[in-house]
């Protein structure tokens, strides 16, 4: 009896791989699939299978190697084309998400899935609006679709339609009550209302979803849950960005005041400037042995474990809570200019969640430099601080990043300027917390809940002003409200630039 044929054993290996696959054996599924598709490499049920299987296993890159031959053989495929999709958008390649999307919900209009990843990529790209239509056309289809309604209450939260988040995001929890992703949409609509009592409970869940993978390790002490801690040392862990540091360590003393004796681990860029504080007790790098403590919390859970929930609880009328570096050294050039000194950040960290949106780049800002004056001085940190050099400038910014080696360099450079200028970053924060004035750049897509949209002030702090998009990526305004600012500021020599 002579052997199969390739295509034949392809066929075979296909069928018994999902049936492996069912059994939840994804690795052994792969090397079956593997195996076939090297026997058969136009096989489009092998090149689908082993594409989602390897989509599933973090291989977005390997998954769109496969899916995009075969969306090209086989254009009529919805199911092919929202699999392209779905590895697109996993590689941030959202135009070529969008329109495998688009080619899914023009074939099969009445697909929930194909909806639903649609809504996604629209998501990502900064719509919500089309997002949000996208999305309900999903449920109209499939009312049951759970994604699609977290999807949802995220849209709307973009929106600043928190309201209808939080309801969509109750419903959802109403179906699946320990999803963390829905319960952190609920969380951000609450804390976007001043609702802070429930908020922070429902931000509890964040530690179940992505958000603190950075920090994430493993704990010896019990992580403490409110009760009498007097006596007691408590290390406080920073848990995700520079800025939400700098935001909650004002929270620190309020944990002192019930007699324990705080550690506060942070990132090595903050040690220094922290230590000059009152706030803690100690404070350390968290990438260093820790001292010996009775109990363990990540910074952010401390407004629910300390159970504030006004507004003067927390903010503490925007007044400043750290102080200046005692050496305000090295004395560069740009420290003694003429003029107003201000300082620009142009771009947050890359990782955040939202920086295509909050990340202006320079070149939306090159208008500001041609208002007379000034002296502009560059406080981006980083790869973006290559901006300077790419970009053509109408006047001369000094850059400062090769001193920024902390933030306690950047709070130094802060106490020789007299306004700076930024977006969404811990530069702000820092800014706020040290009293400095500030104006703050904001996007409208996928606004922070700590930025209210409604509101003319910062209001965590008093020394900040904030600038915001009104229409979804249009900077072209914010820059020309802030050189109408920035006019006048030259004009009265800094009377109160905060205001």
């Amino acid at each position: 009896m002579s052997a199969p044929s390739p295509r034949r054993a392809a066929e075979r290996l296909f069928r018994e791989a999902l049936a492996v696959a069912r059994t939840g054996d994804a690795s052994r599924a792969v090397a079956m699939l593997e195996q076939a598709h090297a026997l058969d490499r136009d096989h489009p049920g092998v090149r689908n299978a082993l594409g989602v299987l390897r989509l599933e296993g973090g291989d977005p890159a390997g998954a769109a190697a496969l899916f995009r031959p075969l969306a090209r053989a086989h254009p009529e495929s919805t199911g092919v084309q929202v699999n392209l999709g779905n590895a697109l958008l996993a590689l941030g390649e959202a135009e070529g998400a969008l329109a495998a999307f688009t080619r899914a919900t023009r074939q099969a209009p009445r697909d929930p899935v194909a909806w639903y990843g649609l809504g996604r990529v629209l998501q990502w790209l900064g719509r919500p609006a089309d997002a949000e239509g996208a999305l309900r056309t999903a449920l109209r289809h499939q009312p049951a679709h759970h994604q699609a309604r977290v999807t949802l209450a995220a849209a709307l939260n973009f929106q600043d339609r928190h309201a209808e988040a939080a309801q969509e995001a109750r419903a959802a929890l109403a179906a699946l009550p320990a999803d963390p992703v829905a319960h952190l949409n609920l969380a951000v609509a609450l804390l976007a209302q001043g609702q802070w009592r429930d908020g922070w409970a429902e931000y509890e869940w964040r530690e179940a979803t992505g958000l603190m993978d950075a920090g994430r390790r493993p704990w010896d002490a019990p992580r403490w849950d409110g009760t009498q801690v007097a006596g007691a040392t408590v290390l406080v862990h920073a848990e995700q960005g520079l800025g939400d540091t700098l935001h909650f360590v004002r929270l620190l003393p309020r944990l002192r005041a019930r007699g324990a004796r705080v550690v506060l681990a942070v990132s090595p860029a903050l040690v220094a400037l922290l230590r000059h504080t009152a706030l803690a007790d100690e404070v350390v790098s968290r990438e260093e042995p820790l001292p010996p403590h009775d109990w363990q919390l990540p910074l952010m859970s401390l407004p629910f474990c300390l159970g504030l929930s006004t507004d003067a609880e927390l903010m503490a009328d925007g007044a400043p809570y750290l102080q200046p570096p005692p050496e305000v050294e090295p004395l560069l050039p740009w420290t003694s200019a003429p003029g107003v000194r201000v300082g620009l950040v142009w771009a947050g960290h890359p990782t955040h969640s939202n920086d295509r949106h909050r990340s202006i780049g320079l070149a939306p800002l090159l208008p500001l430099l041609e208002v007379p004056g000034i002296t502009w001085v560059s406080l981006q940190h980083g790869a973006r601080s290559a901006d300077l050099a790419a970009v053509p400038l109408s006047a001369p910014v000094h850059d400062h990043a090769p001193w920024l080696t902390d933030l306690e360099a950047t709070a130094a450079a802060l106490c020789h300027l007299d306004l700076v200028i930024t977006v969404d970053s811990a530069v702000a924060h820092l800014a706020g917390a040290l009293g400095r004035p500030c104006w703050l750049l904001l996007p409208r897509v996928g606004l922070d809940w700590r930025w209210s949209a409604e509101r003319p002030d910062a209001r965590w702090y008093r020394s900040v002003t904030a600038f915001r998009q009104q229409v979804p990526g249009d900077w072209g305004s914010v820059v020309a409200a802030l050189m109408g600012r920035l006019v006048v500021l030259t004009q009265t020599r800094l009377t109160d630039i905060a205001a």
